[in-house]
Parts: structure tokens; sequence; C-alpha cells
């Protein structure tokens, strides 16, 4: 999915983030995500997920971006929207939305503060996020079932649909913990990223605990935005 198709509105927001929020309608960026999330939505044997993780087998391959826009688009479907920041080793959604990176989720887990205190608003209607917040142990020692089960647990009794962000699936364990409390995995695939066999291997990881896989989601394709869900 790419936003450098010509059309009269620059999909750039100032932040450096490319979003649907800030582009034309009906552009074929921001049709992408609807395809995008129509697949999500209508190809779950009428049963529509509520917790979605976007993983990608290495960085780059535009996994972050692709979590904030399908977060986006969600909301504007009028559902309520949480984005969880759940890469907490190289956190950036907070910036998307100009708030502070903590306290986040790191904090949740440790349980410092209680869930709700780590929800932010956002300018965009129907749309919350929770930042990665500062993890002072490693992050895989705080994704443990327990944690992560009673935290998505609360946000499911407050939000409609949950879009989780992680970190890349070869360089860290953490979306093998997360998948475990997730309907399922959306992964990111850029033609200019993880070769073949990365792509291979992360998908290897991902059946080896069972995760259940939506599809993939062909990232920066100038012509054409590839998605199978």
């Amino acid at each position: 999915m790419d936003g450098r198709n010509g059309h009269s509105k620059d999909p750039v927001s100032a932040n450096g983030f490319v979003t649907v929020a800030s582009a034309d309608p009906g552009t074929p960026f921001v049709e992408a995500y609807g395809m995008l999330l129509a697949s999500l939505l209508l190809g779950s044997n009428g049963k529509p997920p509520s917790t979605v993780a976007i993983a990608s087998a290495r960085a780059g391959d535009g996994c972050s971006t692709t979590a904030l826009n399908l977060a986006m688009m969600v909301a504007q479907t009028g559902r309520s929207t949480i984005l969880v920041d759940a890469n907490m080793r190289s956190p950036g959604l907070h910036t998307a939305f100009d708030v502070p990176q903590g306290p986040g989720l790191a904090e949740v887990l440790t349980k410092k503060i209680d869930e709700k205190r780590a929800v932010v608003g956002t300018r965009i209607v129907n749309l919350s996020v929770m930042p990665a917040g500062h993890a002072e142990i490693p992050p895989q020692a705080l994704l443990t079932q327990t944690s992560l089960a009673d935290l998505f647990q609360a946000l499911r009794e407050r939000f409609e649909m949950i879009i989780v962000d992680t970190p890349p699936i070869l360089s860290c364990p953490d979306v093998l913990h997360i998948s475990k409390v997730v309907d399922g995995v959306l992964m990111v695939v850029s033609p200019h990223g993880a070769s073949r066999r990365d792509q291979q291997e992360a998908r290897q990881l991902l059946d080896r605990v069972e995760a259940r896989i939506f599809g993939m989601v062909l990232n920066r394709a100038r012509s054409r935005a590839a998605s199978r869900a």
C-alpha cells in the first residue's frame, strides 16, 4: 500500500506517517485500506475479529503504518477502536498522535497503572491509542499470558476493535506471545523488505505456536495494493 500514486492531496502527515486521514477519499491509497478492512471483516465466516495483531518479518516493512491506517479505517466505520503500540523495543505510534510515549502498555503490564490510565483519546472520532510506555525490563519478560489475557479482556469490554502493532517477528519473540491472546495475525510484506525466505521463516514461527494468520498485506506497491485475508 503506497500513498505515492498521483492524486490531489499528499497523504503524508506532518509527523511523517502516511495516513488515510490526510488523503483524499477515493484515492488508491485510501481504497486499498478500505479493501483490506472489508476483507478482514467479511472473510471470517461471518464473525469479524475483535483483536488483530499486525506483524512483519523484518523492520521497515511498514507494520506500524499498516496498523495505524487500519485502525483509522475501522474507526471511520463507527466502531470504537483502540490502537495498541506493542513494539516496546522501538515505539513510534505515539508520535502519530503527538502524545507522550508513556505511561502506556509497559506500565500496565508491570501493574504500575491500570489500562484505563494508559488509554489516550485522539483527534479521530472513535479512535484511542495505548502508547508503548517505558519498559524497564526486557519486553518479553512482560508478555506473560496471564497479563496479556487480562489486559485484552479489559480492552474488549471497552472497544469493538483492537489493533496491535508489534515488533519484527525474526528479531524478537514478542509477537509470538501476543498471537496467543488475539483473534489473529495480519502479516505485512514489502517487495523491498524481507526476503521470501525471511517471510517463510516468520510464517513457520507463527505456525509453531498455532497462531491464526488472517492473510498477507503487500505494502509499498506502487501500482496496486494487494491484500488477502
